[in-house]
């Protein structure tokens, strides 16, 4: 009997385990069947339920959806954000907009539509199992996905308090001098200021939801940070300071003497971990060194080996040089030990050193023996300043050396771009201000070296389109704008050699020219395809106390927007498919933009009667 009660029991259990088997195969097929069906169905589209940043894209293909997008940004690109307070309004535009070269123009703000929604449809495109389940999540309860951007908060601050300048009350903080050998004390006062914090965190919700409404500034006191008080509590220790005299600065074998009264100036009085104390104050000194040419003395710029290339010949040879600069941590903290001891009367100057990245032993054998590609760029009708500017950087390129496997940065081989380096200036619109800037025309640098990538073979890891369309990189979509720190222009060197760019200039034509060893590989461009065109808007004026009253300055024509798109293709040796990548470009429609001198009385009264001026 009990050989029958475990017979049964032995087949109930393989039973149960079959139909439990069965039930699994089958939930298993109808999760296969089901994340093919959602792919057949959705192929190439975003799922019911997708938005982002607050936009429905679902059912939308990536171009649709990238349309749709764009038409939001490009209105706040075109009303900008609007900073309405009882003393004044200023528009701020999300791209800043150059007075004679267009694509000197940056942006503060950049949407990254393009790459956002690629990186979403391929995570929901995605045909692993445990895609299904967010698919079924995003189509059941749908889902609003953020939209990545890029931002320079600290510029767009550091705008909205130079537009708001002339019309709040700056503080003073106390301060202190010497005068015949006595220390005075002049009080502080309070003023006034905006909550940036709150003005700013606006912004950034505005940026991250695609949203335009004017935001209301509040102001607010803006108490001392130095008071006459802490200067007070110092005034024994800075008596005897006083007392001092001269010290010396020592740097290897040099040495440079600095009087008491001028050492004095650089002191400074703050709180440090809750504890008011004298210290040193970094820019002051800066300021000192610079001013009796010290500085050059002191900082030796660091230099990469370069040489040119010319019928296969070398034909200039630049060495590699180490540079130093100030260490400026060690230094600050060796005049602090100076301060606490009477006795001493030097201070050594800490100094650190700068690597070059391409020393002379590594221009030996680096495979430089065929043109790679070439990038040409026409920058016909250019102002005078604009070509000043393209000469300085085509001729800070001539000669750099990509080392195999390194990312190139144009900006860091641009290296600093201002006065010091031969640059010329231009103005910007600034909110209702312009200001003069460096570099305007690097741009066009910016162009040829990714059309040369381009002719080249090489990947390219970041490229940024201008914001709108520029006539001297037509057609649309073949530019790429730089401003430092953002967007750079970047590439990777895969061909096992070095790489050498030559630039050279005929007539109004920049040529880069790349150098190396080539390994067979084939590169393809396709022609771009222009599309959603879009006419400008009216004509914009903004009025301004920067240009004498009546005279009018407008920027350029006006610039139709657009979309555009290429295909860039590398055939690589030994590899059976070719390595593809599209580029998107987006130019919102720009209207002309015309600026107009007006007094600041009709300024302010202009700004008092309205909430959206010049639009």
């Amino acid at each position: 009997m009990s050989a029958l009660w475990q017979n049964i029991r032995t087949y109930t259990i393989t039973k149960w385990l079959l139909y439990i088997t069965i039930i699994f195969i089958l939930a298993l097929l109808l999760f296969f069947l089901a994340n093919v069906a959602i792919a057949a169905i959705y192929e190439n589209k975003f799922l019911p339920g997708t938005s982002l940043a607050g936009i429905d894209i679902g059912g939308l293909g990536l171009e649709e959806a990238k349309e749709r997008i764009d038409k939001r940004a490009d209105f706040i690109s075109r009303r900008g954000f609007v900073y309405t307070s009882d003393l004044k309004t200023v528009v701020i535009y999300p791209t800043l907009a150059a007075i004679e070269s267009t694509d000197s123009s940056y942006d503060l703000v950049n949407w990254q539509v393009g790459e956002s929604l690629k990186d979403l449809l391929a995570w929901e495109q995605s045909k692993s199992p445990e895609a299904l389940w967010r698919k079924l999540n995003i189509l059941i309860q749908g889902r609003d996905f953020p939209l990545n951007y890029y931002w320079q908060r600290g510029r767009h601050r550091q705008i909205l308090e130079e537009n708001f300048a002339d019309v709040l009350t700056p503080r003073q903080d106390a301060d202190f001098y010497f005068q015949e050998g006595q220390l005075l004390i002049s009080p502080e006062k309070s003023g006034q200021a905006i909550d940036y914090q709150r003005a700013l965190a606006d912004t950034k919700s505005q940026i991250e939801n695609l949203t335009n409404d004017d935001i209301q500034l509040e102001i607010v006191f803006d108490q001392p940070q130095l008071t006459a008080t802490m200067i007070r509590s110092q005034e024994a220790e800075l008596e005897s300071l006083a007392q001092r005299g001269p010290f010396t600065w020592n740097l290897f074998k040099d040495q440079w003497s600095v009087t008491n009264a001028d050492w004095l100036r650089w002191l400074e009085v703050k709180t440090v971990e809750g504890r008011v104390r004298l210290t040193f104050s970094q820019e002051a000194i800066l300021a000192y060194l610079e001013k009796n040419d010290w500085k050059k003395l002191i900082e030796l710029p660091v230099r990469d080996a370069k040489f040119q290339l010319a019928a296969g010949r070398v034909t200039e040879f630049v060495a590699s040089q180490e540079g130093q600069t100030i260490d400026w941590p060690e230094t600050l903290t060796r005049l602090d030990n100076f301060l606490s001891d009477p006795a001493a009367s030097a201070v050594e100057l800490a100094i650190k050193k700068v690597e070059p990245q391409v020393k002379n032993q590594d221009v030996n054998e680096l495979g430089i023996v065929e043109l790679l590609g070439t990038g040409i760029s026409d920058f016909r009708g250019s102002p005078p300043n604009r070509i000043h500017n393209i000469g300085i950087g085509a001729r800070a390129l001539n000669g750099v050396l990509i080392a195999p496997e390194q990312e190139f940065s144009l900006l860091q081989a641009l290296g600093e771009i201002d006065g010091e380096h031969g640059y010329k200036e231009e103005l910007v619109i600034k909110g209702n201000k312009t200001t003069p800037e460096f570099g305007g025309g690097l741009c066009q640098i910016g162009t040829t070296v990714f059309r040369g990538t381009l002719a080249s073979g090489l990947p390219i890891t970041e490229r940024r389109n201008h914001s709108y369309r520029v006539r001297y990189y037509e057609p649309a979509g073949t530019d790429a704008t730089i401003y430092n720190p953002w967007p750079d222009f970047k590439f990777i060197n895969d061909t096992g050699k070095h790489i050498l760019i030559q630039t050279r200039i005929e007539g109004t034509k920049l040529y880069f020219d790349y150098w190396g060893t080539a390994d067979g590989r084939i590169a393809q461009s396709t022609d771009p395809v222009i599309y959603n065109i879009v006419a400008p808007p009216p004509r914009k004026i903004i009025r301004t106390t920067d240009l004498p009253v009546g005279k009018e300055k407008c920027t350029e024509a006006a610039h139709s927007g657009a979309d555009a798109k290429f295909s860039y293709s590398v055939q690589y040796p030994g590899e059976a498919d070719p390595r593809e990548q599209i580029f998107y470009s987006h130019y919102v429609p720009w209207q002309e933009v015309c600026l107009l001198g007006v007094t600041p009385e009709e300024l302010l009264a202009e700004q008092a009667s309205s909430t959206d001026p010049g639009l």
